[in-house]
């Protein structure tokens, strides 16, 4: 009897299972090779780049304190840390603030919400984000006799940031309410703080309207602040602490580049807030603020500091525009809003919302 095999013989070489035996050993080859292959050329290709931060172009008029805030951005690198590259642009004066920016020239000046107000009546699109409610005043030589806007008649006085400069606005107003029409009754030289500063002390002119820094400058150096614009504004029935001065930027490049705007804003936030509570950092800026006096050193730190606190929040920026421009309008007519009849929409640019 055969007796029954219980397992298949082999197969000759000869054979189809020969084939598929090669076959396997040939795929396996081939991929130990193709993975040694990517392994190695994801040693040998370069390393991925990441995208670079979006560079911020920000305007610094000599002597003004964003100078300040942008220098501590940098000491803090807080613009790296809020996605964005800080650029500096040097401008020689408020004046040169409106060509940069409305030249494209500059991503970001600081100038008044009005200015703003009065471009997006004429169609250009900017927008504004308040910096501080620090206010200036007008600033008289002890012998001038200057104690109320009514002894300005026929007095020479300078206005520092120009015509459609809100502190100027303001001052405007309240003296129409008295009757004054202060463009008129007084002989107005518009000019660069520093430049009046000295004219003033020079003789040149009687009284000089000027900005909270440059006014505490003139103090420490024997001039009087005659009448301040915190006492306009309530004379008019507005808060004394205004959020008018800002960072303007025109609306298109913020809403294309919202997360670097928003950035910039908040690191100037930071900044403000390293300001208000370091005297390290106060020590790290001083060369910068042109304060060689301890006295005008601890003055400008105090007004600065105190012009942070006065920010309010965006629905009161809001009402406070509103209110103000009424007022002006009221007092000035169209004038003194620069031709607008009311306060366009979207003035205000509100982080993570955009313009509202």
């Amino acid at each position: 009897m055969v007796k029954e095999h219980l397992t298949s013989p082999l197969p000759s070489r000869e054979g189809p299972g020969e084939g598929l035996v090669q076959d396997s050993i040939s795929q396996g080859r081939r991929a130990t090779l193709l993975a040694g292959l990517a392994l190695a050329g994801a040693i040998l290709a370069p390393p991925t780049q990441a995208a670079a931060p979006p560079t911020i172009r920000l305007g610094l008029v000599q002597f003004g304190t964003v100078q300040w805030i942008a220098e501590i951005i940098r000491r803090h690198a807080l613009d790296a840390a809020n996605g964005f590259t800080l650029a500096t642009i040097p401008l020689a004066s408020t004046d040169s603030g409106r060509v940069a920016i409305m030249g494209n020239q500059a991503d970001i000046v600081v100038l008044d919400w009005p200015f703003v107000a009065i471009q997006r009546g004429a169609g250009a699109k900017l927008c504004f984000a308040p910096l501080s409610s620090a206010s200036g005043g007008i600033m008289a030589r002890p012998d001038a006799s200057i104690h109320a806007l009514a002894d300005l008649n026929g007095k020479r006085l300078g206005v520092a940031g120009g015509p459609a400069d809100k502190s100027w606005l303001v001052v405007q107003a309240a003296a129409r309410k008295q009757g004054i029409d202060l463009a008129n009754a007084a002989r107005i030289a518009y000019g660069a703080p520093p430049l009046l500063g000295a004219k003033l002390q020079q003789g040149e002119l009687d009284a000089v309207l000027t900005f909270w820094n440059f006014a505490a400058r003139l103090e420490t150096e024997g001039c009087v602040q005659a009448i301040s614009v915190a006492d306009c504004a309530i004379a008019l029935g507005l808060p004394p602490r205004l959020n008018l001065i800002g960072f303007v930027f025109r609306e298109d490049w913020a809403t294309a580049s919202a997360s670097a705007i928003d950035g910039f804003l908040a690191a100037a936030a930071q900044a403000q807030h390293i300001l208000a509570n370091s005297p390290e950092d106060w020590q790290a800026i001083r060369p910068l603020m042109g304060a060689p006096d301890d006295r005008l050193f601890a003055r400008l730190r105090e007004r600065f500091s105190a012009g942070v606190a006065g920010l309010s929040d965006a629905a009161t920026q809001q009402d406070d525009a509103a209110r103000l421009f009424a007022v002006l309008k009221e007092t000035g007519g169209t004038h003194a809003t620069g031709g607008l009849e009311s306060l366009p929409p979207g003035l205000f640019w509100h982080t993570g919302h955009g313009a509202g």
